[in-house]
C-alpha cells in the first residue's frame, strides 16, 4: 500500500550530468591471456577493472519489443536505486576531486574539486584519511518506494549491500588494501556531494593501491592543481512526483539512524568476513558478470551435499543474523520450516509449505517451485534504543550477504533470487518468529528450470514497463 507504479511514470534509473568526463569503459580480461600482476596496473587502469565489472551493465534481455538491463548486482523489483561516488586524492591520469560515476556511460563526471576531496575526507575515519581513492554508496529512495512504497528504503539498503560486496570482492582480486564501512556520518557526505534531497549516502569503501607501507606512496602535490571543470547534473522530469510520496516515516528512520551513529570507531566497519574463495580476479570476473536472478526452478530435491555447501559457506562469513530456511525439497530432509543456529539444523515444524510460501511472497509461483526459501532477519530487541543505527547497518551487510549467496550459487550451478516483495507478517509467522523480529534479506534458491534464461518476472516486467 502506498506505492504508485499505476499512477506516476516510472523513475529515472540513474543521474545523468552534462560535461567533461573521464571515460573508463574498456575491455575486461576473459582469459586469453594472462592477468597483469598485482602492483602493474595504476591510476585510470585499476577503475577501469574496478568499475565495470563491479557496478555495471553485464548484458540486456529481451522481451519481444522490450528490454531490461542486467546488471553485476541484483535488485528488489529491478530498481536499481544505487549511486556510486569517487573521491580521488592520488590516482595517477585524473584529478584529485570528487565525481559521480555513471555506469551506462562507464564516465567519471567531475562534480567537486580537490578542496571538496579533501573535506570529504576529514569526515572518515582517522585511519582513512590517506587513502588513495573512496568509494561513497547512496540510494535514491524514489525508484524503490515508487513500487514498494515505504518497504522500498529497506530494498534500497540492502541493494547497496550488493553493490558494496563486489566492490571489495574485486578489489582484494585487484591487489588492493581497503576497508568498507557500513556507518557513516550521511549528513556531512550529503552536503558535499550536493546530492538532492532525498538522496541518502549508505556506505562506503576507502582503498589505496599500493600496499600497507608508508614506502613507495608518492605524496599529494602541493602545486595548485589543475582545475577540475565541473559537469552540470541534468534533472530528470519524473522527479517531481516524489513530492507527492509521503516520506514522514523514512524521513524519521533517518533522524534515528543519524542521532545513534558513534563517534569514529571500528564499529563503522562491516561485520562482514570476505569469502577465502575468490581471490583470483580471473576466476571472480565471470562471476559477477554472468550471475543472473532466477525466473524459474525445477520443482525437485536437492542434494543433501549441496545445501551442506551452502550452509558452510554462509557460516564462514561470521554474519550474526538469525537463520531461517523454508525447506521444499532436499533429500534426506521432512519439507518443513527450519532454524540454522551454531552449524546445525533445527526443525521447527515439517509440512509441504510450497503454496504458502508462493502466497507470501505476492503469489510469485516461482517461489514454489524452489527448493529452498532462505530468511535472514534481525532481532530488534537485542538493538538499544541509543544503538539504532545498528539496524541500517544490518540491513545492508545484509546485502553483501545476498551478493555472496548470489555469487556461490553461480559457482555451483544453481539458481537464487531475492525476494523484494513479501507480507512480513506472514513471513515471520511462518519462521515462527516474534514481531521483534525485522526481515533483513529474503532468497529463493534452487535448480534452474531448463527454461530459465527464457522466463521473465511477471511483476518486473509490468511495474517497470515505460508508461505513456
Amino acid at each position: 500500500m502506498g506505492n504508485r507504479f499505476d499512477t506516476s511514470p516510472r523513475p529515472e534509473r540513474f543521474k545523468s550530468y552534462n560535461g567533461p568526463r573521464v571515460r573508463l569503459k574498456t575491455s575486461i580480461y576473459k582469459g586469453e591471456k594472462a592477468p597483469p600482476p598485482p602492483g602493474s596496473l595504476t591510476g585510470v587502469e585499476w577503475l577501469k577493472r574496478l568499475l565495470l565489472p563491479a557496478f555495471g551493465v553485464t548484458s540486456v534481455k529481451f522481451h519481444g519489443h522490450e528490454s531490461e538491463l542486467l546488471w553485476s548486482f541484483p535488485s528488489a523489483g529491478g530498481r536499481y536505486p544505487v549511486e556510486v561516488y569517487v573521491s580521488v586524492r592520488r590516482l595517477e591520469g585524473i584529478q584529485p576531486g570528487l565525481y559521480h560515476y555513471n555506469a551506462l556511460h562507464a564516465s567519471l563526471y567531475g562534480i567537486g574539486d580537490a578542496k571538496a576531496a579533501d573535506l570529504l575526507s576529514e569526515t572518515l575515519p582517522a585511519a582513512e584519511r590517506d587513502a588513495d581513492v573512496c568509494f561513497i554508496l547512496s540510494i535514491v529512495p524514489w525508484r524503490t518506494c515508487w513500487k514498494y512504497a515505504h518497504k522500498g528504503y529497506r530494498f534500497g539498503m540492502v541493494d547497496a549491500g550488493h553493490v558494496a560486496a563486489n566492490l571489495q570482492l574485486v578489489l582484494r582480486a585487484l591487489g588492493w588494501r581497503f576497508s568498507a564501512y557500513t556507518q557513516l556520518r550521511s549528513e556531512e557526505l550529503a552536503t558535499l556531494l550536493k546530492l538532492d534531497a532525498y538522496e541518502v549516502p549508505i556506505a562506503l569503501v576507502t582503498a589505496c593501491t599500493e600496499p600497507a607501507s608508508d614506502h613507495g606512496k608518492a605524496p599529494i602535490s602541493s602545486a595548485s592543481p589543475q582545475r577540475l571543470q565541473l559537469a552540470q547534473r541534468c534533472e530528470s522530469q519524473d522527479d517531481a512526483d516524489s513530492q507527492l510520496f509521503n516520506w514522514t516515516p523514512i524521513m524519521d528512520f533517518q533522524r534515528r539512524v543519524n542521532a545513534t551513529v558513534p563517534e569514529h570507531s571500528e564499529g563503522w566497519l562491516t561485520r562482514l568476513s570476505l569469502p577465502e574463495e575468490w581471490t583470483d580476479y580471473d576466476r571472480l570476473l565471470p562471476l559477477i558478470i554472468e550471475r543472473r536472478s532466477s525466473a524459474a526452478f525445477q520443482c525437485c530435491e536437492l542434494r543433501a551435499e549441496e545445501l551442506d555447501t551452502m550452509l558452510a559457506f554462509i557460516d564462514s562469513l561470521g554474519i550474526l543474523f538469525t537463520f531461517h530456511l523454508v525447506i521444499h525439497g532436499v533429500e534426506g530432509l521432512s519439507p518443513g520450516v527450519y532454524r540454522y543456529e551454531e552449524g546445525r539444523l533445527q526443525c521447527l515444524k515439517e509440512g509441504n509449505y510450497r503454496n504458502d510460501s508462493a502466497g507470501i511472497c505476492l503469489g510469485q509461483t516461482f517461489i514454489r517451485d524452489c527448493s529452498v526459501l532462505f530468511v535472514f532477519t534481525v532481532d530488534m530487541s537485542q538493538i538499544p534504543d541509543e544503538e539504532f543505527s545498528k539496524y541500517q547497518q544490518c540491513s545492508i551487510d545484509g546485502g553483501a550477504l545476498g551478493q555472496f549467496i548470489h555469487l556461490k550459487t553461480e559457482e555451483m550451478g544453481l539458481g537464487f533470487s531475492i525476494i523484494g516483495g513479501f507480507y512480513d507478517d506472514e513471513l515471520r509467522d511462518l519462521a515462527q518468529l516474534s514481531d521483534d523480529h525485522q526481515i533483513v534479506y529474503a532468497g529463493a534458491w534452487g535448480r534452474n528450470a531448463p527454461n530459465a534464461d527464457d522466463v521473465r518476472k511477471n511483476d518486473r516486467y509490468v511495474m517497470n514497463r515505460p508508461q505513456s
